[in-house]
């Protein structure tokens, strides 16, 4: 790894943040518009609520389909079907007629969104030296808030309150820009030498493993804990960035343009989490870093899901005033610092698993997570009616705390060496 000039890093990370950008530009502005095609499609939010079910299902589907196939054809491939992909999704979904075909076209949104983290971790660990990995894999993870950050910006400056048909709008001018990163990475990264390395000993000519080799008896327990970990993980993260928006409509009746703002704030904070993540991690060790990070989160969910419903409203919405932008503005950054542990799944599942089922191993582990926040997103719109929005957040925090404590189940890496056939080794022993 030592031979990679540096050039050649900094392309890759740039290549890779840029997809994961536009990959969460994609994925996120579904989530500014679900009262606006409720209303388009003159159905409930419980119907357009389940589009993000069928999304998240598909990151899983796509994240252990691209992540085999990364290993197989390679990870630079990978990113470009990744990106194509999704790009395409979210332009088709400008033009749905009806909620069955926008979930559609969620679907194959979803599939390119899961495919291309395991994909991008991958690569950024196998080319970046030991050292350097998780801070590499946290400026990676940059590229997720920056694109939430976007994804507010666009459906602040697109939504319009007078049309609500203008979130086609922000459907198309999200996926343009993703085919120009396709062309950057075609142009400008290169395949991981690791990879291409366990290409020559004999990759090509060796049986590819499936999906059963990541529950074979030395890797099973490793993956079903990681597994856990992001099933409890993101159960929270999806509740609380799908609904939001939603959130801030109804409880302090804000306008559909106007919430966003509150999201630019979540990913300013998010990106100041995702970096400190990263050297935290490299200073304290994975385990205490995610364990710090998910009991933060538990905490910080409540504060901001009461704490907004003590500003006062002013003829039934929140006044517009520098104090109250600030309170939740403030509470909003909180909460998106702490999402900050994102950062830590790529380093973290790239060190527990082997060459020839990394991208596959780490893709399904994270993606399949998503999954597991399908119940979230399908018992929200059920229990806001029943028990509101503020109780329905704080239940996350519970799956957080779960989270907490079985970090320490999985062993510790930082330090270790990405070994081309086999586990990683020590830095010490490499």
């Amino acid at each position: 790894m030592g031979s990679v000039a540096p050039s050649v890093r900094w392309k890759t990370l740039g290549g890779c943040w840029g997809a994961w950008l536009f990959d969460a530009l994609d994925a996120a502005v579904f989530s500014f518009v679900l009262l606006a095609v409720a209303h388009t499609f003159h159905t409930t939010l419980a119907e357009v609520a389940a589009s993000v079910a069928w999304f998240l299902l598909a990151t899983g589907v796509g994240g252990y389909l691209l992540g085999y196939l990364s290993d197989r054809i390679g990870r630079k491939r990978t990113l470009l079907v990744s990106v194509v992909t999704y790009a395409t999704g979210t332009l088709l979904c400008g033009f749905a007629h009806n909620v069955v075909e926008l979930s559609v076209y969620r679907l194959l949104v979803g599939i390119g969104v899961g495919g291309l983290w395991s994909a991008a971790v991958a690569l950024v660990s196998e080319v970046w030296p030991t050292r350097k990995r998780a801070w590499a894999i946290a400026v990676m993870q940059t590229g997720w808030s920056a694109g939430n950050l976007l994804a507010a910006v666009l459906a602040w400056t697109v939504l319009d309150p007078a049309d609500p048909a203008s979130w086609r709008k922000l459907f198309v001018i999200a996926a343009i820009p993703a085919y120009v990163v396709a062309l950057g990475i075609l142009v400008a990264v290169r395949e991981s030498p690791v990879w291409i390395a366990e290409q020559a000993c004999g990759g090509r000519e060796t049986a590819r493993p499936g999906i059963a080799a990541i529950f074979r008896r030395e890797l099973r327990a490793t993956t079903a804990k990681a597994l856990s970990i992001s099933v409890l993980g993101m159960f929270g993260y999806w509740v609380i960035m799908t609904f939001t928006p939603t959130f801030l409509q109804s409880v302090l009746h804000v306008r559909i343009d106007q919430a966003p703002v509150f999201l630019v704030w979540t990913g300013v904070g998010a990106t100041a989490g995702y970096l400190l993540f990263g050297a935290l991690a490299e200073r304290i060790g994975r385990r205490r870093a995610f364990a710090f990070f998910f009991a933060g989160i538990a905490v910080a969910i409540p504060l901001f899901a009461y704490g907004v419903r003590m500003i006062p409203l002013r003829d039934g919405a929140m006044a517009w005033t520098t104090a109250n932008i600030a309170i939740v503005g403030g509470l909003s950054a909180l909460l998106g610092f702490f999402t900050g542990y994102f950062s830590g799944f790529g380093a973290w599942y790239a060190e527990l698993f082997p060459t020839r089922v990394r991208a596959a191993a780490a893709g399904f582990c994270f993606n399949f997570g998503r999954v597991g926040a399908i119940a979230g997103i399908v018992v929200v719109p059920l229990l806001v009616p029943v028990a509101g929005f503020a109780l329905t957040y704080c239940l996350a925090s519970v799956t957080y705390l779960l989270a907490a404590g079985l970090v320490f189940t999985l062993r510790e890496t930082g330090g270790e060496e990405l070994d081309v056939n086999h586990y990683p080794v020590s830095e010490e022993n490499a």
